[in-house]
C-alpha cells in the first residue's frame, strides 16, 4: 500500500492523510512525530485536504485537532475528479487539436540541406505545384536532377509555372505540365507545394530552405496557383 497512488492527490497528501487516519484525531505536532515532516509542510498538506473534503478540523478549548475523514470518501473524491475531467475534455481535446494543426516550420542550409528538403516533399506522394527560375535552379542545386528523377520513379505528377525564356523552354517536361509566364520577373528562389507541405529555398550566395507543414497555408497556396496557372496558356505535357 506503500506506493499506491489516488489520483488528484499527491503522493505527499496521501501520505499525510493515512497517517492522520491511524491517529483517529491529530494535533500538528502529533502528525509530525510519525510522518518525520516538518509541521510547516503538515500545514499547507493538511489545508489542501480540507479543501478536498478528505480532512476536516475541531476546536477544544487552545487545542486544534485534525481528524480523516471516512476512507468511503476517497471513492466519491476520485468519482468527482472523474466527472471534473469529463467536464474537461472537450476543452482539452480541441486544445490538443489546435496544437497538432499549428504550422511545423523547418530550417535547411546548405546544398545538402536543400536535397533533404525537396525529398520531404517527395513523401507526401500527391501532386507537386512549382514555381521555378529553372536555369538558376539547375546552375545552384546539383541535385534537383536526381530529386525529379525520383518524382518520376515514384510516378509523382507535377505542375509547373516558369518564366518565358529560351532556358526554361529548353527543360525537359518529363511527367509533368508546364506552363510559362512572360510576367514572372527573375527570381533566385523556388516554391513548391504538396498536400499539406510548402517549401521555399533560395539559390543564390548562402542557400536557405523553409518547410512549412500546414494545411490552410498550403490549401491557400495552391488556390493562387491554380488562379495563374488557369490564366496561362497551356502547353503539352
Amino acid at each position: 500500500m506503500d506506493n499506491l497512488q489516488i489520483n488528484g492527490l499527491s503522493q505527499k497528501e496521501f501520505e499525510a492523510y493515512k497517517n492522520l487516519l491511524s491517529l483517529k484525531r491529530s494535533t500538528v505536532l502529533q502528525l509530525a512525530k510519525i510522518s518525520n515532516d516538518k509541521r510547516t509542510n503538515l500545514y499547507r498538506l493538511l489545508e489542501t485536504l480540507i479543501g478536498k473534503g478528505l480532512v476536516s478540523e475541531i476546536y477544544e478549548g487552545s487545542k486544534h485537532y485534525y481528524i480523516a475523514e471516512s476512507p468511503s470518501r476517497l471513492v466519491n473524491f476520485v468519482a468527482q475528479e472523474k466527472k471534473k475531467i469529463e467536464e474537461l475534455l472537450p476543452e482539452l481535446e480541441q486544445i490538443e487539436k489546435e496544437a497538432m494543426e499549428r504550422p511545423k516550420i523547418k530550417y535547411f542550409e546548405g546544398k545538402e540541406g536543400i536535397k533533404n528538403l525537396e525529398d520531404e516533399l517527395l513523401k507526401e506522394r500527391k501532386e507537386i505545384l512549382a514555381f521555378s527560375w529553372p536555369d538558376k535552379l539547375v546552375q545552384s542545386i546539383e541535385s534537383h536532377d536526381s530529386f525529379v528523377k525520383k518524382r518520376i520513379k515514384a510516378k509523382i505528377p507535377a505542375r509547373v509555372i516558369y518564366p518565358d525564356t529560351g532556358a526554361a523552354h529548353k527543360r525537359k517536361t518529363g511527367f509533368r505540365e508546364v506552363r510559362y509566364s512572360k510576367k514572372l520577373k527573375p527570381f533566385d528562389s523556388t516554391f513548391m507545394i504538396s498536400g499539406n507541405k510548402v517549401v521555399a529555398f533560395s539559390h543564390k550566395r548562402w542557400i536557405t530552405g523553409v518547410l512549412i507543414e500546414n494545411r490552410e497555408i498550403a490549401e491557400g497556396l495552391t488556390a493562387f496557383f491554380d488562379a495563374y496557372w488557369s490564366e496561362l496558356k497551356e502547353t503539352k505535357k
